[in-house]
């Protein structure tokens, strides 16, 4: 018995159909792919995308804060942006502090670095940076209650009195009253109607001493008798005058002046001050290079502690930091003074020579043009000097 087989027609009316679908497929493919005059091709979507990403950061709000676990704020924000159009996933490593964020790129515990990293010359001989994710600069914050005129003389009497050309002359001072007090009491002894004639030795030197202190403030109660002795009185009188004159300009002019250190009003007022800021950040090589004295702290809450005890003058920070902290009610105000200074960028930091630098720079300069960096941007700042949103 033969088996059946089709026929002819339905065998040709297949090969058709065939032909068609395959042709239908080329059609759709090749207008898929062609792009318009002058148009970028578009990149297939990444949606799918199973590769993961290990991004290193660490706190600096409002640009990363970690709030029980949960990462927040504007570097966040557009990094996850930047990962969705990528379509990459994320996996944050989250560490203490700058070098530490070095230190993860470098091993190789990481793929990316995002917090607020100043771009610099030393930087980028060690790594990659992207293009500039926020241009920004330094800001200072002083106290918010300014110094009053009684603390700044407290200051100026300690400060004179930890001046060792000051403390010589006290002393000078002191051997001349004790010169003075000797002499007077010899020479009053010996007069029938001295002030000490009657008196024992020591008690009438004593009483003497006294005498000469209390001159010095116009408080002398009894006068020598003898004409020597009134003599030297009238000398000493005049030198007291002259030694008041001097010690209360001295006290004067120092609290001036450490009223005028109080008074920051601008950059221009650092040199020579104690100057906080957090440790190996841009900030200290600034301080150091513009004559100031840093003082370097684990964290910017430390350094602002220090402000308010009055061991540094001022802080100086990166301005969306400082402008953030100072929105805050979790610790004693500060006043940020002038705009942002030493203008510098951050950016977003690879491994030397890594490919994937060239696909974050391509997204991040799309969120630019298509307003999608301007809307997360907004969303944490409250103008364009820097000044952070309380949020």
């Amino acid at each position: 018995m033969r088996a059946p087989h089709r026929s002819l027609p339905a065998c040709l009316l297949a090969l058709r159909l065939s032909l068609c679908l395959a042709a239908a497929a080329l059609l759709l493919d090749a207008r898929a792919c062609r792009a318009e005059p002058g148009e970028t091709p578009r990149e297939a979507p990444l949606a799918l995308s199973t590769e993961t990403w290990r991004v290193a950061t660490h706190p600096v709000p409002p640009l990363v804060m970690d709030e029980g676990g949960r990462l927040r704020g504007f570097s966040i924000d557009l990094w996850n942006a930047i990962a969705k159009d990528l379509g990459v996933r994320t996996e944050y490593r989250r560490v203490d502090n700058l070098p530490a964020l070095f230190d993860a790129l470098s091993a190789g515990r990481a793929d990316v670095a995002i917090a607020a990293v100043s771009i610099t010359a030393e930087r980028e001989q060690r790594f990659d940076f992207s293009v500039t994710m926020l241009e920004t600069g330094l800001r200072i914050a002083v106290r918010a209650a300014p110094d009053s005129t009684g603390s700044a003389t407290v200051r100026a009497l300690w400060a004179l009195l930890g001046d060792a050309a000051f403390l010589q002359v006290v002393l000078g001072i002191g051997a001349l009253i004790l010169a003075v007090a000797a002499l007077v009491w010899w020479l009053e002894r010996r007069h029938p109607a001295g002030m000490a004639a009657q008196a024992p030795p020591g008690r009438g030197f004593a009483y003497t001493l006294w005498w000469a202190l209390s001159s010095l403030g116009a408080q002398a109660e009894e006068m020598p008798r003898s004409p020597a002795a009134r003599a030297i009185t009238v000398l000493w009188l005049f030198a007291c005058i002259a030694l008041v004159a001097w010690f209360t300009a001295g006290l004067t002019s120092t609290a001036t002046v450490e009223r005028l250190r109080g008074a920051i009003t601008g950059p221009q007022d650092l040199p020579g001050k104690r100057v906080g800021t957090v440790a190996d950040t841009t900030s200290v090589a600034y301080l150091a290079d513009h004559f100031a004295t840093p003082v370097a702290f684990a964290s910017l809450e430390e350094a602002c502690a220090a402000l308010e005890a009055g061991t540094v003058a001022a802080v100086v920070y990166d301005a969306p930091a400082l402008a953030y902290y100072a929105t805050q009610a979790d610790h004693a105000p500060v006043r940020l003074i002038g705009p942002a200074f030493n203008r510098q960028a951050y950016g977003i930091l690879f491994a030397a020579n890594d490919p994937r630098r060239k696909r974050v720079n391509r997204t991040l300069l799309a969120l630019r043009e298509d307003g999608r960096y301007d809307e997360i941007y907004g969303r944490w700042f409250g103008s364009e000097s820097g000044e952070a949103q309380s949020r």
